[in-house]
């Protein structure tokens, strides 16, 4: 088995976990703080990685970059944008149905390239792209009743607005960071993937802990309270952050976002048995059309 696959494998269950914690942590710390500990408290375990491989590995450190800058840097961003609105969005949709939404992001970034790179739109390709559609006018119901008024008003609502920018965002993010990786000199794929992750998961935290100072500083207070749990969520999200970066480095996109889509059987058992929540006929038929979406954009 190529090095690659349980390197996702173990990125996609460290991810489900730690927004499973997050999920949990929404009462007692709010969407914002709840956001903040996947940030914050991952900052030792990514800065403890990268010197285990700094000092085991003959690699000199980088010297700056504009172009990774500006690209890590937008990827911070728009994963932190991506965090609040999912964390938001459980309040509307259970685990599973939140999951699901952000897992869109596959197909609005195959729909993107074929808009502004001429990519090549074939038959499954199509067949893909309207298959995403009606499962994400599926997840938008509110319940198994399907009617053109029952549409309408699921689709204006906010849980699938919160859930269509939740994996607009996911999807620049992506993008940013896996150009901000290959954008550092050429090195070990470790090296640079402990390197950005150690920078971004740096900046996020300080980014989030300074609006939360200024903005929400209940919420702020909350969160370095509640530091057990919130090391725990740190661990999952440095873990995962590391694997995405290693996995990118190591393979090509779409390959990594086919495995990566195991994250959607992690959430379902996760939806059942911790959150023991229950889900619609219309939400498991949604989740399961939008993975035969997203795998047939993947290999297409």
């Amino acid at each position: 088995m190529d090095l690659w696959i349980p390197i996702t494998l173990l990125a996609a269950a460290s991810q489900t976990i730690r927004t499973a914690i997050q999920r949990k942590m929404k009462g007692p710390l709010g969407d914002y703080g709840a956001s903040s500990i996947r940030f914050i408290y991952a900052v030792p375990f990514a800065w403890i990685w990268f010197l285990l491989i700094f000092l085991n590995f003959d690699h000199a450190v980088p010297e700056p970059n504009l172009q990774f800058a500006f690209w890590v840097t937008a990827g911070a961003f728009s994963q932190i944008l991506f965090t609040v609105c999912l964390i938001r969005l459980f309040s509307y949709k259970n685990f599973l149905v939140g999951i699901a939404f952000s897992k869109t992001e596959v197909l609005l970034v195959a729909i993107l390239e074929a808009l502004f790179f001429a990519a090549v739109i074939n038959l499954q390709f199509a067949a893909a792209i309207v298959m995403g559609m009606i499962a994400v006018v599926i997840l938008s119901l509110r319940g198994n009743g399907f009617s053109v008024r029952e549409v309408q008003i699921s689709l204006r609502s906010t849980a699938t607005l919160l859930g269509l920018l939740a994996a607009s965002t996911l999807a620049t993010s992506v993008i940013c960071f896996r150009v901000a990786v290959n954008s550092l000199p050429e090195q070990d794929f470790l090296f640079r993937a402990a390197t950005a992750a150690a920078i971004s998961i740096a900046g996020q935290a300080l980014g989030m802990g300074i609006y939360l100072y200024i903005y929400r500083r209940s919420e702020l207070k909350a969160t370095l309270r509640l530091w057990k749990i919130g090391l725990l969520a740190g661990f999952f999200a440095s873990i995962s952050t590391i694997g995405w970066f290693g996995a990118f480095a190591l393979h090509t996109v779409a390959p990594v976002r086919a495995v990566g889509q195991s994250e959607l059987l992690f959430a379902l058992g996760i939806t059942l048995f911790v959150f023991r929540q229950r889900f619609t006929t219309s939400e498991l038929l949604g989740t399961l059309l939008l993975t035969g979406s997203i795998l047939l954009v993947i290999l297409n």
